[in-house]
């Protein structure tokens, strides 16, 4: 089984950001339930990371980025497993996960046009699952609930690319007056702990 393990955080070393701890948690999970998985790890904010911008040049010479591209789309089409772990921005995704997807949903790599619209070219076989972490609670405060642009956005991109399916673990509510970090942490662990109980192969 191969596995994409995908950290968006901007505070990608701090071992104090529940994103990072979440991650270190899901890795330790999974050497123990699939120690033979194989385990790709990319951490878009790593400078050593290379992840092309949209820019005129990529616009225009679309060859001076191809080669990067292609090795991202590789490894994501390889990957049955894909994690993406990010903590929310302003309600929506943090500007170098958007630079990711812009380099892996690329038509007629990952996607095509057609008469009828665009329809995805992969097989839909990877199960993804978009971890976030929140300050304010998106799935039942009704202030913030159509606010909730960050998952809407990549199941859309994912459909488009041919993944039917995204399941969402959330760790909210982390700067609520009065909230229970540890708690809050804790929970999102063992949630993510089922998830990979039920998934890994």
């Amino acid at each position: 089984m191969k596995i994409l393990v995908i950290n968006a955080h901007p505070d990608f070393m701090n071992p104090a950001r529940t994103i990072n701890q979440l991650q270190s948690h899901a890795l330790t999970t999974i050497r123990q339930l699939a120690p033979h998985a194989t385990v790709a790890q990319v951490t878009l904010y790593d400078p050593q990371t290379d992840l092309p911008r949209v820019t005129a040049t990529s616009l225009n010479q679309p060859e001076t980025v191809v080669a990067q591209q292609n090795r991202l789309i590789d490894q994501w089409q390889a990957a049955d497993l894909i994690m993406i772990m990010m903590p929310l921005h302003n309600f929506n995704v943090v500007s170098k996960l958007k630079d990711y997807i812009d380099n892996i949903f690329i038509a007629n790599k990952t996607f095509k046009y057609t008469a009828t619209g665009s329809i995805g070219l992969l097989d839909g076989h990877q199960k993804v699952v978009y971890v976030q972490s929140s300050g304010s609670d998106y799935e039942h405060d009704l202030r913030y609930v159509a606010a909730d642009i960050a998952p809407y956005y990549l199941r859309t991109i994912l459909n488009l690319m041919g993944i039917p399916k995204m399941t969402v673990i959330r760790a909210q509510g982390l700067d609520l007056t009065g909230a229970d970090r540890p708690a809050i942490v804790a929970q999102a662990k063992q949630t993510l702990t089922a998830y990979l109980a039920a998934n890994l192969e």
